[in-house]
Formats: C-alpha cells, structure tokens, sequence
C-alpha cells in the first residue's frame, strides 16, 4: 500500500504491524484514538491525531486536491491508487452547485481486496443464462470485489468484457492500466460517467457483456435497457438488503418487469447467501 508512506510515522509503523491480508478498513478520527477493522475484529491504535495533521493527511493522500476538487469531495470520498476508497466527513460548505469539504473530521478508508473464486457462482449463472444480473448487498458486503471476480472468471471463459469503472474501484486504473485482476479480456472505461461509458463501450469494444459498479440512476437503467436491446446483458451492483428493498428502486424493478435482469445475487458477509431467478422476485 504505498499510499501509506502519506500517513505520520507513528500511524504507518502501527498499521505495518497488521498483516495486509486481514485488513477491511482504516478509520482516522480528529481527537480520538484511530482504529482498524480487521477479519478478526476491530483494533484501537495507539495513535490520537489533532485536528490539523488529520487535515494534512487527508491532503497527502489526495494530493493536495481537497479543497478545491469539489467533483470528487462533494460525492463523499476520494479513490486511491488500488480502488481503496477514502470516505471523508467533517465541516461542508456549499459554493454554487458544489459541496465542498473545509474541515475535516473523520476518515474511513475502505481496502480493496481481490478473493479468488469468491465470484464463480455468479459467473455460471450467466454463462448459464446469458442474462443480465444484479449483485446485491449492504454497503461493505463485498460486491465490488464480488464484481472484479465475476469479470475475471469470465475472462478466463473466453467472453470479453466492457467495465465501467467511473470511480476507479473496480479496475484500480493508473493512466488507464488495470491494477486490479478484472481479466485479460476486459476492456475498462475509467473515470466516465456509468450511463455514457454503457454506451461508449457498447459502441467501441464489442462487448458480450458490460459490468458497473452501483446501479443507481434512471439515466443509467435507461443505458442498460439499451444495451440489452443490442443484445448485450449488463451486471451491476446494487445497494439492497433484500428483494424488497431491490424492487423499491424503479428503475430496476422496470428492469426486471422486461425480463433485462435475469437474476439476483445476495451478498452476506462477502459470500453470497442466495440467488433469487427473476420470476422469483417480479
């Protein structure tokens, strides 16, 4: 992890000694002691930071992009090299349209890990069917790293693949290079909106399927309908618990009703828990 050479010294020589393997989040807060979420637990550090050196970390880490990158601190966070992704709170003030974070306050970063297999019961259930399919889970369940895995097994298959990757978590790109196992056949479109990279890659790389990471907009179910009119089935992830809360997205319950979505996959604890057919769930 090279971007923790940005932490202060007594913070980097603390996480050093926490084997990578087992870590999931790094939490930083002004005033109060730092902890770690690892597969056993979470860990209190030693370490307190002031308000000012946990301000000037998160600057180090974004490269000094903070204050004046309202695009990307306005959604909430910032990606790093690796796909890991720095969620940020404190002090916001608003300038036009943009929401800009002045203080900061606290600082969880979420790391990016590859689990090998962990995507193959998906991967047969489209290679089975050949329909598009939701990855579904709470919020640190796993499906981003369920997607990678997904798209890397397919590749292994022969299927080539388009990945929207607009957040750089996925792929990890650094100057448009995967850093991240997504396959050899994945053709990755980093940094563009979901909606306009679906159809970039619809129309530029002949895709047999496309990927993206947290289905949210109508603009970007309106993409996925047209893909699937070309023929092409989408995989997305989407922020659901259950079946019900799936179907109260619009958007996607349309998507189902048109037969798009083939499948739901659910994710607990970064394994999945079920899958649910479409005529299941409608």
């Amino acid at each position: 992890m090279e971007w923790l050479k940005y932490f202060p010294r007594p913070l980097y020589e603390e996480l050093r000694q926490i084997p990578y393997e087992t870590l999931r989040d790094i939490r930083l807060y002004a005033e109060a002691p730092c902890r770690v979420n690892t597969l056993s637990g979470e860990k209190m550090l030693q370490i307190v930071l002031d308000r000012k050196l946990l301000y000037q970390t998160v600057q180090e880490l974004c490269r000094n992009r903070l204050r004046i990158s309202p695009e990307a601190t306005g959604q909430g966070y910032i990606t790093l090299e690796g796909g890991h992704r720095v969620g940020l709170c404190g002090r916001v003030t608003q300038e036009g349209k943009a929401l800009v974070l002045q203080e900061v306050g606290s600082v969880c970063i979420r790391i990016a890990h590859a689990v090998t297999g962990c995507g193959i019961q998906t991967a047969e259930e489209f290679m089975r069917t050949g329909q598009g399919i939701v990855i579904c889970g709470l919020p640190g369940s796993g499906k981003t790293t369920h997607l990678r895995d997904v798209l890397r097994i397919l590749s292994q298959k022969g299927i080539t693949a388009g990945l929207c990757d607009e957040r750089s978590e996925v792929a990890a790109c650094v100057q448009g290079v995967p850093q991240l196992d997504v396959g050899e056949r994945t053709h990755v479109l980093d940094g563009c909106p979901k909606a306009e990279a679906l159809r970039w890659l619809l129309r530029g790389m002949c895709p047999r399927v496309l990927a993206m990471d947290e289905l949210y907009g109508e603009n970007e179910c309106e993409a996925i309908c047209d893909a699937a009119a070309c023929g092409v089935p989408v995989i997305a992830t989407v922020h659901a618990a259950d079946e019900k809360t799936l179907m109260q997205r619009k958007g996607v319950a349309r998507l189902f009703a048109q037969g798009v979505f083939g499948a739901a996959v659910f994710l607990r604890g970064g394994q999945v828990s079920t899958v649910k057919r479409a005529e299941e769930i409608r």
